[in-house]
């Protein structure tokens, strides 16, 4: 018993010894891999945020075939984009090229993150694909669990001008608060905890507060209902909330951010990609492309 009042006074101090924000952020600094592990060429990328620090990203351009557009990957809050590529590389073989960044504090991006300077780092990001675009082709910006909600608030944000041709969030949480009351809430260590302590959380960039600002951006949210992390009422809660058009895709693969691992789901974002702007539902979307 004495070894969990530890743990939780440990918790605790850390808490407050660092933020509640910390607790959003898992960076790690070492590449663990390359695109070319995949057979894949890559190109490093470097770009400044508005507060002067220098990120890194990686560009993959399309695997030979005929360009199609553009994919702007967030990746969530744990490790760096050399853990996260594998969740979008396989789009190079169909024509789209690929572009990743790491967040400040990620990789070999520097500063530390935080909930407000990450979207600086998101917005820093697009811009550079913006002032290098030679093409009319489409930019579609796909963020994924923290990076999803990243990529909500910054669309949400562009100018009319500047605004992608589509926006896919896969398993996002709709709140900071709440998905922290409720991460805090499943283990009985923390579970005393999971209101005094989340009401610390800032809501300012909840994405439940952005995601209906987001107008004429075709938008798609994918959400396993198995997800073990993030409950599939998030997505459900971000779609009631967003404007036309949209789809809520649900999948039934377990485990976070898993979806694309199954080759079938691999094949109806293909095929959704390949109808952009026109969203179709999950059940028939890939029904004329056989």
């Amino acid at each position: 018993m004495e070894r969990y009042k530890k743990a939780t006074v440990g918790l605790l101090a850390l808490f407050f010894l660092f933020g509640c924000e910390s607790l959003f952020f898992w960076p790690t600094k070492n590449l663990v891999g390359s695109p070319e592990h995949f057979n894949f060429s890559k190109q490093d990328v470097y770009f400044t945020t508005e507060d002067g620090l220098k990120l890194h990203g990686w560009r993959l351009p399309d695997g030979g075939k005929s360009k199609v557009g553009t994919i702007f990957f967030l990746h969530g809050n744990a490790q760096n984009l050399s853990y996260h590529i594998a969740n979008s590389y396989w789009l190079i073989n169909e024509g789209w090229e690929v572009v990743i960044i790491d967040y400040r504090g990620y990789g070999l991006s520097e500063g530390e993150p935080d909930i407000s300077s990450i979207q600086k780092d998101a917005l820093a990001g697009y811009q550079s694909i913006l002032s290098e675009r030679e093409d009319n082709l489409p930019i579609i910006v796909w963020g994924q669990s923290l990076g999803a909600t990243v990529a909500i608030n910054m669309v949400a944000e562009l100018s009319t001008t500047d605004k992608p041709q589509g926006l896919i969030v896969d398993s996002a949480f709709s709140s900071h608060r709440k998905i922290m009351q409720e991460t805090l809430g499943k283990s009985w260590i923390t579970w005393l905890f999971q209101y005094p302590l989340s009401w610390f959380v800032r809501t300012d960039y909840s994405p439940s507060l952005f995601v209906g600002q987001i107008e004429d951006v075709p938008l798609l949210i994918v959400h396993s209902e198995r997800d073990p992390l993030i409950n599939i009422e998030h997505a459900k809660e971000l779609y009631e909330l967003a404007n036309w058009p949209k789809e809520l895709w649900i999948s039934e693969q377990p485990g976070h951010i898993n979806i694309w691992d199954d080759l079938v789901w691999r094949e109806k974002l293909v095929c959704q990609l390949g109808d952009w702007p026109d969203l179709k539902p999950m059940e028939n979307v890939c029904e004329h492309h056989n």
